[in-house]
């Protein structure tokens, strides 16, 4: 648990955490995300991937699964690395964690959601109401957050996919709904921070639309 770490790791996730925000110009993300202040959390483990040296390279957490008041399982949470950690790290920490679950008892693994980015095809019928919405929500969101780069990440442990069901009352109130959702992830996204995201969604100048589209990692 986060009491039980040396004070130079925690200081060390703590930069990497704030390094993470200030990158991307907007808050960490709520609802379905944690960050470090529920990594404080008694309840709440993490694993850690040192260097020779100590230098922090990487870090996740996991959030315990009940029972009948008995921990059976463990979801992961925060993942968060230093930008100059080598390459397969975290599917290093990951793996680490599976095996170390398994060996004491756990019943289940939860790679967590992949918010706003759907694993399905699309359908005959085309996309419904909803799911264009959330499409236009993690649209506008992907050049920050990554949800499909996240998706494509959980996708290599093979896990068991289950859909995230949400049911509204009528089509007319998608609009709503779609704002209410980025208020879920973001509740402290300024209107400077709302306009910057809209941006991110608009089409390319045509006096530029030749140029080499910049890659999100």
């Amino acid at each position: 648990d986060w009491a039980s770490l040396p004070g130079s790791v925690t200081r060390q996730i703590e930069a990497i955490s704030e390094e993470w925000v200030a990158e991307r110009e907007l808050p960490e993300m709520g609802f379905t995300l944690g960050g470090i202040d529920e990594m404080r959390d008694p309840a709440v483990r993490t694993l850690v991937a040192l260097g020779e040296d100590g230098t922090v390279l990487a870090v996740t957490s996991w959030l315990p699964a009940y029972r009948a008041g008995q921990v059976v399982g463990w979801t992961l949470d925060v993942m968060r690395r230093a930008p100059d950690a080598p390459n397969g790290v975290m599917e290093f920490l990951v793996a680490s964690a599976v095996d170390r679950m398994r060996a004491d008892g756990a019943e289940r693994l939860s790679l967590s959601a992949a918010p706003l980015a759907s694993s399905a095809e699309p359908q005959t019928g085309g996309r419904s109401g909803v799911e264009s919405v959330l499409d236009v929500v993690g649209g506008a969101l992907e050049p920050v957050y990554g949800f499909r780069s996240l998706l494509r990440f959980k996708a290599k442990f093979g896990p068991d996919l289950h859909p995230l069901v949400m049911a509204y009352p009528d089509p007319v109130a998608l609009p709503t709904i779609g704002v209410a959702i980025v208020r879920t992830y973001l509740p402290g996204l300024s209107l400077r921070q709302a306009v910057a995201i809209m941006r991110e969604r608009r089409p390319a100048p045509a006096a530029r639309a030749e140029q080499p589209a910049a890659r999100v990692g």
